[in-house]
């Protein structure tokens, strides 16, 4: 009987075991490979659970707000910074996260869709925007470029004005909408309005979809400066301190000390609004959300929600 040479089967299993470590290497290969999808899944499906919990809390704060809202107006039928309502939500710990939320009134800021009255430039709420970019150290012809981004026409308020042939001549064109401003976000698209002037404005100024009046319980001593020419700094001030907030009319508003040779608009003024902001901050596990839902209030003191939308905290 022959045998094979010692060499030969030596080669033979060297063979073998080269093609048993293939196989272990293609096993093992697959092996990560689907774990490290079966980790990818998981993960995903993690943060969809995340995702959805996240916005179920926000939902949640949104109820809480509303809840207030409710509260306040079946205590009292005026507004002031005092109330039920003003009252923030501090960082509260829920399962798996935590949460935090504060409410605050807008109708104690100028509403930039009262530019526009019946269609035609309010004179009155146009002086009243430019006051407030004359405190702030910001050129007051740029209210021109804002009344034409929203009024009807394409008529151009010379000298300082924009439509639709200014924009469409930028790099990246777009056309002013001409209708009421839906999110004050709008207005960095606005002809001179950077991302400066902007963040300086926007404490002070807000957007209904309807002209609405100004809660002189709530508004700033900056806004109240704004009502009229003849209003100092330390006018505003004393306006702002008034023994009698909160006014339960604007009467009573109207008769206080501090007006003294003050003429005001008494039908642009109220003492309640119906007008709010939740800011809302869930975090759940690495995901976080800030946002800011718009509650509006009727005179029946039913809430709704307005909009919703994610905000940067810079931007609040």
């Amino acid at each position: 009987m022959s045998r094979l040479p010692e060499t030969g089967f030596i080669h033979q299993q060297g063979i073998a075991l080269i093609t048993v470590l293939l196989v272990l290497a293609v096993v093992s290969v697959a092996l990560v490979s689907m774990s490290t999808g079966r980790q990818f899944d998981i993960r995903r499906t993690e943060t969809q659970l995340r995702s959805a919990q996240t916005w179920e809390y926000a939902h949640s704060l949104e109820a809480w707000a509303a809840t207030r809202l409710q509260e306040d107006f079946s205590k009292t039928k005026f507004d002031g910074e005092k109330d039920l309502w003003a009252k923030p939500l501090k960082t509260k710990a829920v399962p798996g996260g935590n949460i935090a939320g504060r409410i605050s009134e807008l109708q104690g800021r100028l509403n930039l869709n009262n530019l526009l009255s019946d269609g035609k430039a309010s004179d009155e709420d146009v002086q009243r925007l430019k006051r407030l970019f004359t405190y702030l150290n910001l050129k007051p012809e740029l209210v021109e470029a804002i009344v034409d981004w929203i009024d009807e026409d394409q008529d151009i308020r010379y000298p300082d004005g924009a439509e639709d042939e200014t924009y469409t001549a930028l790099d990246t064109p777009y056309r002013a909408p001409n209708q009421y401003f839906a999110d004050v976000s709008e207005l960095v698209k606005v002809q001179g309005i950077s991302d400066k002037v902007y963040r300086k404005i926007l404490p002070y100024i807000y957007v209904a979809d309807s002209r609405e009046k100004l809660n002189i319980n709530t508004a700033s001593p900056m806004v109240l400066r704004c009502l009229a020419d003849d209003i100092s700094k330390d006018t505003a001030e004393s306006m702002y301190r008034a023994n009698g907030k909160p006014f339960e009319s604007v009467d009573d508003f109207l008769k206080d000390e501090a007006l003294n040779g003050i003429v005001l608009n008494k039908d642009s003024l109220t003492v309640t609004s119906k007008h709010f902001l939740l800011s809302g901050h869930v975090a759940m596990g690495n995901q976080e959300l800030n946002f800011q839902s718009q509650l509006i209030r009727n005179a029946e003191g039913e809430v709704k929600i307005g909009k919703r939308q994610r905000r940067s905290p810079a931007y609040e």
